[in-house]
């Protein structure tokens, strides 16, 4: 009897080791020990995003609007669509009751979840960036969701995540507020990318860009091409004003090229200014030096986000063999203007976030955006993403 005992809970113990892998592999869910997003993160983390409906320039489609709004939280984890997302990842725990803050994921589309009560959650559709019911027909048909909640890990920047729930703490719950797409309003089967596209408006005369060609022309004549900020193309010496106003027309160029292909050196500083003027110029034997003071809305120093200042900054300005007057930061630093420097930051958060997610540059671009987007103006809940 004791024999037949012993050989029958052997039995159970095998079946149990073999159908416990199996279950687990079929929801999805990982069985080791694993710190996921608490409740009160998750309702943080859902008011956050919900902030973000009707106030992003450039639409992302629905997997850079999850990937963006969970970095700028803090949730780090390496870009992946949504077909990806769907049949899981590493970053992700799949759940079967859904939070606040998860991803809620079909085969082609994902969104976060802003309540499981009132089954809603937010993501961006061909008619732009939306909250509604999973239970709505257009989304039913597409079948059952899955659900998946992020695991907290050494890429997730705790700071920032804090910061987002010290921000919930501070500012009243607008989920009730909250646009409802109509049954009318279908989602799209496929999803515009991130795209930004600008016209500008071109240097005035006495400024010439900066481009490859003159940079490299520049760096031969005993420049460091990444210290250059400004070419005045004249031979008589610039004033004051000419000055100012060639900075100020060769940042907003810098900018439009940030905006269209080129990336951010996040290892030199950068600041953003809202106010320039030229203090005194100092040149001798066509060699000199310009004191620019600036009222600058941020800046990077060695990866630190800076606040607002007014400071002071000396440049070194010098004429070339051709009679061109060169404006340089020996320090390689990026000066952007106030107006386009939000425009600036998302996409570069973007470009970035693709790239590298992951890395200590991301980082430092995301914690740049964030501090632009406190800076708008408004009521403190429309404030994060405009």
């Amino acid at each position: 009897m004791r024999f037949a005992l012993k050989l029958a809970l052997l039995f159970l113990s095998l079946v149990t080791v073999i159908t416990e892998p199996a279950a687990a592999a079929e929801t999805g869910e990982d069985s080791t020990a694993t710190v996921l997003l608490s409740p009160d993160q998750g309702e943080a983390l859902a008011a956050f995003a919900l902030q973000s409906e009707g106030r992003i320039r450039s639409k992302p489609d629905c997997s850079h609007l999850v990937h963006q709004l969970y970095a700028r939280a803090g949730l780090i984890y390496p870009y992946e669509d949504s077909r990806v997302l769907y049949r899981g990842v590493s970053d992700f725990q799949r759940v079967k009751a859904p939070q606040a803050g998860d991803l809620v994921v079909w085969l082609g589309h994902v969104g976060i979840v802003l309540s499981r009560e009132e089954k809603t959650f937010i993501s961006s559709v061909q008619s732009g960036i939306l909250t509604e019911s999973w239970l709505a027909p257009h989304w039913v048909r597409r079948g059952r969701p899955r659900f998946y909640r992020y695991r907290v890990g050494p890429e997730t920047d705790m700071n920032l995540l804090a910061k987002v729930m010290d921000d919930e703490v501070q500012q009243p719950d607008t989920r009730t507020e909250a646009r409802r797409a109509t049954d009318a309003e279908r989602p799209s089967a496929s999803f515009p990318t991130i795209t930004e596209a600008h016209e500008s408006d071109g240097p005035e005369q006495a400024i010439e860009p900066l481009s490859p060609q003159n940079a490299r022309s520049i760096g031969k004549s005993g420049h460091d091409s990444n210290s250059i900020v400004a070419l005045i193309n004249q031979r008589q010496m610039p004033g004051k004003r000419q000055i100012a106003a060639t900075m100020i027309e060769a940042s907003k160029a810098h900018a439009q090229r940030l905006m269209d292909s080129e990336t951010l050196e996040v290892a030199h500083p950068f600041a953003v200014f809202s106010r320039l003027e030229v203090e005194k110029i100092k040149i001798k034997h066509e060699k000199g030096s310009v004191t620019f003071r600036l009222s600058e809305t941020m800046s990077q120093e060695d990866g630190r986000i800076l606040p607002v200042r007014t400071t002071e900054r000396e440049l070194a300005i010098s004429r070339r063999n051709d009679g061109i007057w060169v404006i340089s930061d020996t320090q390689g630093r990026a000066y952007l203007p106030q107006e386009q420097a939000l425009e600036v930051f998302e996409h570069q958060t973007a470009l970035f976030l693709r790239q590298a997610p992951n890395s200590n540059n991301t980082r430092v671009i995301v914690k740049a955006l964030d501090r632009l987007y406190d800076q708008q103006p408004g009521p403190p809940q429309q404030a994060a993403i405009r």
